[in-house]
């Protein structure tokens, strides 16, 4: 008789719950990790240093725009590194502060989608891409306010109140920020529940075929929204920040890389995937 193993599950509580997998699907955590393979849910320490690093930077960036607080020394000599301007910006620095302040609430709502809504598999990523992705949510932090205009450690700030620089791009990209948030959020609840009961609880960690939302034009949505939230960035920077459009560029590359092999992964698992579905960008690719 084959030895049982169960399928763990901690609650919203913290609490660990466990269940018998069901016949001839596997459970989680079955397979054994090669060496300098860690588990893919470690996915969630990226959002946890980037919550922690870029609230850090918006909290000195509020300081100066709002209070006129000096940006400290260290900070100060790192933008300048990075290209930071002494120089009048326009309406540059409610850019800044709006796609900083983007940035780490998307990273919050990754953070409790790790938590909450998303079932990680016994998948594995090398400690290299671990550590990959942990000086990328530090640096792009950095990116992001080393476009902001300065005047000595003091962020330029045209007229008294930052508000009065809203464009209509600063609308526009806020307004693709919230959409393309709120897609990717339905899409990784709809994944979750693919893994769970009725009840909530995790019964397994197999792979099947999503349906709703934007599951009906492409394999991986959630990869989609992704670059549609930095695309988003991109508007509220104006359109024309070249520094930004360079981490669009990446960004657009690993989604679309990773959406593709997902594509290949579900047509030759599953014979009555829909043909209709492309891998990343709906009617195209």
């Amino acid at each position: 008789m084959p030895m049982s193993l169960n399928v763990a599950k901690y609650s919203k509580v913290g609490r660990l719950v466990t269940l018998p997998p069901l016949p001839g699907e596997r459970p989680c955590g079955a397979e054994l990790q090669r060496a300098f393979d860690v588990p893919k849910r470690y996915f969630s320490h990226f959002y946890i240093i980037s919550v922690l690093w870029n609230g850090f930077l918006l909290w000195f960036l509020t300081q100066s725009v709002f209070l006129g607080v000096p940006l400290p020394s260290w900070l100060h000599l790192l933008l300048r590194i990075l290209g930071a301007e002494q120089s009048p910006g326009g309406e540059l620095a409610l850019s800044v502060f709006l796609v900083l302040l983007s940035l780490w609430l998307h990273s919050w709502r990754r953070l409790f989608e790790c938590f909450y809504v998303s079932v990680f598999s016994d998948a594995v990523i090398h400690v290299v891409q671990y550590c990959f992705g942990l000086i990328y949510y530090v640096l792009v932090g950095l990116t992001v306010l080393s476009q902001v205009p300065m005047d000595g450690r003091n962020v330029y700030v045209t007229g008294k109140n930052l508000f009065m620089q809203a464009r209509w791009f600063h609308i526009l990209g806020m307004m693709m920020f919230i959409w393309s948030s709120v897609h990717q959020y339905r899409c990784h609840v709809i994944l979750g529940k693919l893994r769970r009961n009725k009840a909530g609880v995790v019964i397994h960690c197999n792979h099947r075929i999503p349906f709703g939302d934007w599951f009906e034009y492409v394999s991986s949505p959630n990869y989609l929204a992704e670059l549609m939230i930095y695309i988003s960035m991109a508007v509220t920077f104006g359109f024309h920040n070249l520094t930004w459009w360079l981490v669009v560029t990446y960004v657009f590359f690993s989604q679309a890389l990773s959406a593709f092999l997902s594509h290949r992964f579900y047509q030759s698992k599953f014979v009555s995937y829909p043909k209709h579905r492309k891998a990343f960008l709906p009617f195209l690719f």
